[in-house]
């Protein structure tokens, strides 16, 4: 249920009652469960926050945060732990915040005096020897190298306001090969390019055409193809009803008559030219799609695909937002896009339920960011722009002056 992102609804501390309630619960759930132990899960006093939030399949729950859990903390492709912490915020707010300010505040790092006084195991990957290589000394807080140069921008903010790129530290810098003991990055974990599904239109057989379709087969509710719907020329010819002085016109016998023409032409309407024949023919047929994803099985469905919808809708104080849905339709991930747009817009973005559609979701984006959606369906994702609408709706890029 996790293995890909998630997002947040909302987060609101507990109330007493809801705390309560959360213990009756644990406490029915897991009858073995001493009073001590409930307590430690679900303290009395100590900060509690109920955060609902969406899994990427469109799941909702709820998860119980409490502030000041330790964390182990790890580096991007290594399992091993290099520090521990304790966590200043949820992760919900970590997120909220945008990654910045203060997370965690330090207990006890990798190397550090504590782990000297131990038997100095090392984690044996190379990220943390690469971490370890590139923790240099600022120039105004331990002197000697004049790499980096900090200065206390705001009270009690540092910043790094130069680095010296030329330092001997920095140019002869080396990453260090894998080991032949490391694992090796298999190809298919890299990102690889979006491929567009496979849209190809389909028809239906009604039961008004029927009686057309089954010299070749066909019955109601058969799923035909564009080519097989040409097979009424095949029709027409084995029943002699091409005109012998103008090829390029049909005799309309009864069957024809009842599938193709309107009551109200069944006594006027003797011949049809094939072009229109089998436009009309098409025109009667129920439609239907046929959708192919990468490495998957064809999906066949009746009806109209739904195009992927764009549009912009007010909120409070007249702020606009961006609503786009029918994503699911595409196989694309709500969750994977609503964290690429908030990423590429700088604004805030949520996954929310499709008002008046049963297990259908949405996603917003604050502001008009019709443009950076576009192009992320249409470059990225490659799929075709006939399968969106609200395109036109990208705000209007002022004149040069």
């Amino acid at each position: 249920m996790f293995a890909k992102a998630f997002c947040v609804k909302s987060n609101t501390a507990i109330k007493g009652s809801d705390r309560r309630k959360l213990r009756a619960d644990m406490t029915a759930a897991f009858p073995t469960l001493g009073t001590n132990q409930a307590s430690e899960l679900v303290p009395w006093k100590e900060e509690l926050s109920i955060v609902k939030l969406y899994a990427h399949r469109g799941d909702a729950m709820t998860v119980y945060v409490q502030k000041g859990d330790l964390c182990a903390i790890v580096l991007v492709g290594n399992k091993a732990p290099v520090a521990i912490r304790v966590a200043a915020m949820s992760t919900s707010e970590m997120l909220t915040s945008g990654l910045k300010g203060r997370g965690f505040s330090m207990l006890h790092t990798y190397e550090d005096h504590l782990w000297r006084s131990g038997d100095k195991t090392a984690t044996g990957h190379k990220e943390v020897k690469l971490q370890k290589t590139l923790q240099v000394p600022a120039a105004n807080a331990a002197g000697a190298e004049q790499i980096i140069q900090v200065k206390e921008l705001s009270k009690g903010v540092e910043s790094i306001v130069a680095v010296d790129w030329k330092h001997p530290r920095i140019t002869s810098f080396v990453i260090p090969g894998p080991s032949p003991t490391s694992p090796t990055i298999q190809e298919g974990s890299r990102e690889q390019p979006c491929h567009p599904p496979d849209i190809k239109p389909l028809y239906c057989v009604p039961d008004s055409m029927s009686l057309l379709f089954q010299e070749s087969g066909h019955k109601k509710g058969s799923i035909l193809e564009g080519c097989e719907v040409r097979m009424i020329i095949n029709y027409a010819k084995k029943n002699d009803l091409v005109d012998a002085d103008n090829k390029n016109l049909v005799h309309l016998d009864p069957i024809l008559c009842d599938c193709i023409l309107e009551k109200s032409e069944q006594h006027i309407v003797m011949k049809l030219p094939w072009d229109s024949l089998l436009t009309r023919c098409l025109e009667k047929l129920q439609p239907a799609y046929q959708v192919t994803f990468p490495g998957q099985e064809p999906i066949v469905k009746k009806g109209k695909i739904c195009p992927i919808d764009i549009t912009l809708a007010q909120r409070a104080s007249n702020k606009k937002v961006t609503v786009v849905w029918n994503l699911e339709t595409y196989s694309l991930d709500l969750c994977t896009v609503a964290a690429t747009l908030q990423q590429r817009c700088q604004a805030s973005t949520t996954v929310t339920p499709a008002p008046g559609a049963k297990d259908s979701l949405q996603v917003q984006i604050q502001g008009n960011q019709v443009h950076h959606l576009g192009r992320l369906l249409l470059e990225e994702y490659q799929l075709p722009q006939k399968h969106i609408q609200g395109l036109k709706k990208a705000p209007k890029l002022g004149k040069k002056k």
